[in-house]
């Protein structure tokens, strides 16, 4: 609970590890597991609802008469969908009449379970035009309705136009982010010192060679109808790293982006592995499909439950008494900032799913507030895609560390993949 007894995002995950009725569900049955010490599952409603790609497609009743600490297995009260596509499976307990604690209706338990149905649909083919363009230092892209423009001199992407829409800021090239703002648990296992040169690598990163200007050359391949471009960058640590990033820009607008990483043998795992990207504040609009509705990370996703989401981009952001990370989610397969006028960018990951996340700070600028009001002015949206980020902890706050199994792997090389492309909502 937060100072003033409002609920915290942390509550969904309470919410879920105390619920009475487990349920280990597949694409043709559920076993419900009754926890109860002196309840029947029939004393409540229990609902099993179907999302196809995030959308609800069905929702049905189905009884169940578990006895207190037995288990039973049941059909799903569905057929198994044919047409190609990701499918959730999610079975609820509900109360059937109001109690002192909720009314009726007031879902007391869930589980769900992720399947695909696989199928012949190809990706649609970008047979648009495509424009090659080369300056004295800079080159890029022109397409039907975007102009994407590299500056090797700052990196990477130095402007992005869709629509007569600018969605770069200044010269905020999107960048490799290896860093989050410290939680409470991480400040009690002195994390923040531990992981320090991970913090300075996610700042001071650079395409430069020496101090003499000296950069490094991206390799540059055009085609036809693409262009592919890759930027190694210097990571200031000890030992020495580098990160490789892969832009390959579509003649539609997408960019299929890649981060690469092969790890130091002394330099240890990370809190993130992604990219952060600076927008302009007036997209202060997010949606997302994966967990939700409130933040989930590595070691508190359980409550999170899948599906798409919408809320503003202020909302992300906790109401900790010192602001720390905050508003990750989990399991996502798109997220998408936009504002008012309805332009936007859509982040898709390709491949397994990403974690994601808007918020109007960076991590840095979370961390060097003390309280919330230190905060500066709302400038930009602040959207990070990653791999994947360590968890939060939560054994204790004063030297229990995350547990081994929700840090990232650093044992081989790491790749994360995404697309990022704008678009107008209708």
């Amino acid at each position: 609970m937060y100072g003033d007894r409002t609920p915290s995002p942390k509550m969904q995950e309470v919410k879920y590890n105390y619920r009475p009725i487990e349920c280990e569900i597949d694409d043709r049955s559920v076993r419900v597991i009754n926890r109860h010490l002196f309840t029947s599952t029939s004393e409540y409603d229990a609902y099993v609802t179907l999302l196809k790609d995030g959308e609800e497609v069905l929702r049905t009743p189905m009884a169940t008469s578990v006895s207190p600490l037995s288990d039973r297995k049941y059909d799903l009260p569905m057929d198994r969908p044919e047409e190609p596509g990701e499918y959730t499976v999610i079975v609820s307990f509900h109360l059937k009449h109001d109690t002192d604690y909720a009314p009726a209706g007031h879902e007391v338990a869930f589980d769900q379970y992720t399947y695909r149905v696989e199928g012949s649909a190809a990706e649609t083919a970008c047979d648009l035009p495509f424009e090659f363009v080369r300056g004295y230092q800079n080159y890029g892209a022109n397409g039907r309705d975007f102009r994407v423009l590299f500056t090797p001199g700052q990196g990477g992407v130095a402007s992005y136009v869709y629509d007569g829409h600018e969605f770069i800021c200044g010269n905020r090239v999107p960048a490799p982010n290896f860093w989050r703002a410290p939680v409470d648990n991480d400040q009690g296992c002195i994390a923040p010192q531990r992981y320090a040169q991970w913090k300075i690598a996610s700042m001071y990163l650079t395409h430069k060679k020496n101090a003499n200007f000296d950069i490094m050359i991206p390799g540059i391949e055009p085609s036809a109808d693409g262009l592919t471009t890759v930027y190694t960058l210097n990571l200031p640590t000890t030992p020495a790293a580098q990160v490789q990033v892969r832009y390959e820009v579509r003649s539609d607008g997408a960019i299929d982006t890649t981060l690469m990483y092969d790890p130091v043998e002394g330099l240890g795992d990370m809190p993130e592995f992604g990219m952060m990207f600076v927008l302009d504040a007036g997209l202060d609009h997010v949606r997302w499909y994966g967990r939700g509705p409130e933040e989930t990370y590595a070691d508190r996703q359980g409550g999170g439950k899948m599906g798409i989401w919408e809320n503003a981009v202020v909302d992300n952001l906790a109401s900790y008494l010192v602001p720390q990370e905050c508003g990750n989610h989990t399991d996502v397969r798109w997220g998408e900032v936009y504002g008012d006028d309805g332009y936007g960018i859509r982040f898709t990951a390709l491949g397994a799913p990403m974690y994601f996340s808007a918020l109007p700070y960076t991590p840095h600028e979370l961390e060097n507030a003390a309280h919330p009001h230190e905060l500066p002015p709302i400038y930009h949206t602040v959207v990070r895609v990653s791999l994947g980020q360590m968890g939060v902890g939560g054994d204790d706050s004063w030297g229990s560390r995350v547990h081994p199994e929700y840090l990232l792997d650093v044992s081989g090389h790491m790749e994360f993949r995404f697309r990022w492309q704008a678009f107008k909502r209708q």
